[in-house]
């Protein structure tokens, strides 16, 4: 363990983003939006799929990051998706009648939860996690396509809870959903080590909430200047390891420097 890297605390609960954390989203959701957008393409002569794509990914960012004022409006996550694709493909030309919308809008959605699957490893760590530690989820997806992807993953049966944050108002990095996530544990704050990618909504909203903040992120990344010290590791499997490690009182390995 490197010297500069913050011990894992005392704890007796851990918790986790699911996306890009416990699921590869980011990797899944790009192959579903080249896969979705060469279909589009192909049905729409003289507009490509590359275009097509760029305007989604600058629809998506610009939507789901005003989510509060551009998308919570719209009562639902599916209600949400659909003003998204609709607003992407009209800024490429593309007008497609409400059923050829929702045909592609679903695709999109089948395409990424088809593409999980499990991690026979991360299974195996799992269980040792649960023999010791209460375990769950916080999470600003909504409940549904939240509850399906971790049952695709195989890991659905570990969790004690799994606060859904989208639709309620009160999202990550607010400290209301990790506070949730607590009282159904009936846990105190610095008793959770809380792990996720995002360093917005998954660091400073475990931090606000008292909890134990850990980052899984690539080893070249920076958090932002003036942050205090916060355990890191470049991969899931390393920090579940370093977890199982820590609950024998084992030397943690393969943990990252901060």
């Amino acid at each position: 363990m490197n010297p500069t890297q913050p011990p894992l605390p005392r704890i007796t609960a851990v918790l986790f983003d699911v996306d890009n954390t416990l699921i590869p989203t980011r990797r899944i959701w790009q192959e579903a939006l080249n896969a979705v957008a060469a279909r589009l393409a192909g049905a729409h002569p003289g507009i490509s799929a590359s275009d097509i794509a760029a305007s989604y990914v600058r629809v998506s960012d610009r939507l789901w990051g005003d989510y509060d004022r551009a998308l919570a409006p719209l009562g639902s996550h599916t209600a949400a998706r659909r003003h998204v694709w609709q607003t992407a493909l009209g800024e490429t030309g593309i007008d497609l009648r409400e059923r050829q919308l929702d045909d592609y809008v679903e695709d999109f959605a089948r395409w990424q939860i088809r593409a999980i699957r499990p991690d026979p490893a991360q299974d195996a760590l799992f269980r040792r996690l649960a023999g010791v530690y209460q375990l769950g989820v916080i999470t600003n997806g909504d409940t549904v396509h939240q509850h399906t992807k971790l049952h695709r993953a195989g890991l659905d049966g570990y969790f004690a809870t799994v606060v859904c944050a989208l639709g309620t108002g009160r999202r990550k990095p607010d400290p209301a959903p990790f506070r949730r996530a607590c009282t159904d544990l009936a846990m105190r704050p610095e008793q959770c080590l809380y792990v996720g990618d995002e360093w917005d909504t998954d660091i400073i909203g475990a931090r606000a909430a008292g909890m134990h903040p850990v980052w899984i992120t690539p080893a070249d990344t920076q958090p932002p200047p003036g942050a205090p010290p916060t355990t890191r590791f470049t991969h899931l499997t390393s920090c579940l390891a370093a977890l199982c490690d820590h609950a024998t009182h084992r030397p943690l390995s393969e943990t990252d420097p901060t």
